[in-house]
């Protein structure tokens, strides 16, 4: 019961926004407790973080890697600390990892990274404000955002001629969607 309520005071003191989606857990890589984690292509960090964060049912939970090494543009080798075989990582497959934002490079390049625009909020001009960005489907040639305001669900495209705004430092996305786009 303590460990819940340790767990709890972590989620609450945790700044969520102040984390960017690295990818998901795919399988085992040998037998010593590496993993192979997908990660979006182009995604780039400055310096190995001290910490990632994985998603355990619905709860973050912090894990300090022992190394981070490349394997090819969209896939990542992991391993952690005290997790030394197969067993001990079984249960992390198919999880969700995070690390904190300060790590993300900012490229100058035309090149977009859609991942870095979770949990930013959307506007349009004529619909007003449309929720947060909450995933980034990019299993297409259109990336898509999943913009959620409450129940409500949207899916709108990261296409950039259709956003006129980009705040950094409130973290919103102004868009001039065609007419109807919002509504559905």
């Amino acid at each position: 019961m303590l460990w819940a309520h340790i767990l709890r005071e972590w989620t609450d003191m945790m700044d969520l926004d102040g984390l960017v989606r690295l990818g998901t857990i795919l399988k085992s890589h040998g037998v010593n407790g590496e993993m192979a984690l997908s990660v979006p292509s182009g995604l780039d960090w400055s310096d190995d973080p001290d910490y990632l964060v994985c998603m355990m049912d619905g709860i973050p939970v912090p894990f300090y890697p022992d190394s981070i090494r490349g394997k090819s543009s969209t896939v990542v080798l992991v391993k952690f600390q005290d997790y030394d075989n197969v067993d001990d990582i079984s249960r992390l497959m198919g999880v969700t990892v995070y690390m904190p934002r300060e790590y993300l490079v900012e490229h100058d390049s035309d090149e977009l990274l859609w991942e870095r625009f979770l949990g930013w909020q959307v506007s349009d001009t004529a619909a007003g404000p449309l929720g947060v960005i909450k995933a980034v489907d990019e299993s297409t040639p259109n990336v898509l955002f999943l913009v959620v305001d409450g129940s409500r669900e949207r899916v709108i495209p990261a296409n950039p001629v259709w956003i006129t705004q980009v705040d950094k430092n409130e973290r919103t996305l102004r868009y001039n969607l065609p007419e109807g786009l919002a509504d559905l």
